[in-house]
C-alpha cells in the first residue's frame, strides 16, 4: 500500500474526482479528506500513482 499527502484536496468534489480516476484505472483509493491523505491498495508503482494525482491537479508527496 502506498500513502500520499495530497495538497490541493479541499472538498468532497476533490475526493470524488480522485475516486473516479482510480476506479477507472482499476485501483482502490482510501481517502481521508481531513488528513489530506490518499492510500492506494494496488500493485501499481508509486510514481505512476503520483502521476495520476498530478494529472488531476494535485500535489502528492509519498509518506509511506
Amino acid at each position: 500500500m502506498h500513502i500520499f499527502k495530497v495538497e490541493g484536496m479541499h472538498c468532497e468534489m476533490c475526493v470524488k474526482r480522485i475516486e473516479a480516476a482510480f476506479e477507472a484505472e482499476k485501483m482502490h483509493a482510501f481517502i481521508n479528506l481531513k488528513e489530506k491523505t490518499v492510500a492506494v491498495e494496488s500493485e501499481t508503482d508509486a510514481p505512476t500513482v503520483m502521476e495520476l494525482l498530478e494529472d488531476l491537479g494535485f500535489e502528492p508527496t509519498m509518506i509511506q
